[in-house]
C-alpha cells in the first residue's frame, strides 16, 4: 500500500513539473489574472488570427481580392494598406487600389505567390484588437503595366486586426518591400537586369554630389525595386520604407509587437 501511495504522489510531482504552471502573478496587459480559460482563449485566438492572415496570401494568389476583401477584412471604413512609398488609407481607396482597379488585370498567366513566415502576435489585454508581423518570400509573374513580368519578391508585413461579430479581420496591412527583381536576375545590382524599370536602374558609379545614397543600387524608397505598380493613385504619397540596398544598414523594421491593454490611433501600422 505504501508502495502504491509513493508511486501515486511521484507521477503527481512529475505531472506538475511537466504541466506549464499558472502562478497567482501571471497577469495580461490589462493587469488581470490569466486564468486557466484564458489561456486556452488566448490560444485559439493566435490561431484565428494567424488564419485570417494566411487568408489574404490565398485569395491574394487567386486573384480574388473581392472575396478577401468580403471574408477576410473589417468592414470599419477606416482600414488602410500601405505599402514602401504609397498609403491607401480609407474603405474607398482600398477598393479602388486593391479590388477594383486589380480586376482589369488579366488573371491569365497570373502568379502570386506570397508565404507567410514567421509569425509574432500579440492581442490586446481586452481581446479586441490584435498586431501581428510576418515575413514573407514569394514570386509574382503576369501583365503589369503593359508588360510581361516574373519576379521574386521579398518583404515583411505588419497587420492590425480586429474583433469584428466574434470574428478576427484584418483592419490595416502594410508591407516592408525588401525587393522585386527578375527571376534570373541580381537584386543587389539592378543594373543587370534587363527587366527591370528605368525607374529602378541606377548609376554604377559613385553617387555625385546631392544624388541619394541608393544611386548605386536598385531597391530605392521611391520606388518598389525592380518593379511599379501604378493601379491606382494613392491617398497619400511617401517614403514610409527603404527597400534594399547595399549599402543599406540592417535594423528591426517592424519593431516586435509588445503587450498592450487598449487600441491605441498611434500605434497603427
Amino acid at each position: 500500500m505504501i508502495k502504491h501511495l509513493v508511486t501515486i504522489a511521484s507521477l503527481t510531482v512529475c505531472l506538475a513539473l511537466a504541466a506549464p504552471v499558472l502562478r497567482s502573478q501571471d497577469k495580461d496587459a490589462c493587469g488581470n489574472p490569466m486564468t486557466p480559460a484564458k489561456v486556452a482563449q488566448a490560444t485559439k485566438e493566435y490561431q484565428d488570427i494567424q488564419n485570417v492572415a494566411s487568408m489574404h496570401e490565398y485569395y491574394h494568389n487567386a486573384w480574388d481580392h473581392r472575396a478577401e476583401i468580403e471574408n477576410a477584412w473589417s468592414k470599419r471604413d477606416d482600414v488602410s494598406w500601405k505599402n514602401n512609398t504609397d498609403f491607401y488609407k480609407g474603405r474607398k481607396d482600398l477598393l479602388r487600389f486593391y479590388v477594383q482597379n486589380a480586376e482589369t488585370l488579366p488573371k491569365k498567366g497570373g502568379l502570386a505567390y506570397h508565404m507567410l513566415t514567421t509569425p509574432i502576435i500579440v492581442v490586446s489585454g481586452d481581446g479586441k484588437t490584435a498586431k501581428g508581423i510576418f515575413m514573407s518570400f514569394g514570386n509574382v509573374a503576369g501583365a503589369m503595366n503593359g508588360k510581361t513580368m516574373a519576379d521574386w519578391t521579398e518583404e515583411k508585413y505588419g497587420i492590425d486586426f480586429i474583433k469584428e461579430d466574434g470574428k478576427w479581420k484584418i483592419w490595416h496591412l502594410r508591407t516592408y518591400v525588401e525587393y522585386y527583381f527578375p527571376l534570373n536576375g541580381n537584386f543587389t545590382n539592378p543594373n543587370d537586369n534587363e527587366a527591370a524599370p528605368d525607374s529602378a536602374k541606377t548609376k554604377a558609379s559613385s553617387p555625385a554630389a546631392g544624388e541619394s545614397k541608393q544611386a548605386d543600387s536598385g531597391a530605392t524608397i521611391k520606388a518598389e525595386p525592380g518593379s511599379t505598380f501604378d493601379l491606382a493613385k494613392p491617398t497619400e504619397k511617401g517614403n514610409y520604407y527603404e527597400g534594399y540596398y547595399p549599402g543599406r544598414e540592417m535594423s528591426l523594421n517592424p519593431a516586435i509587437p509588445k503587450d498592450y491593454c487598449h487600441w491605441d490611433d498611434s500605434m497603427a501600422y
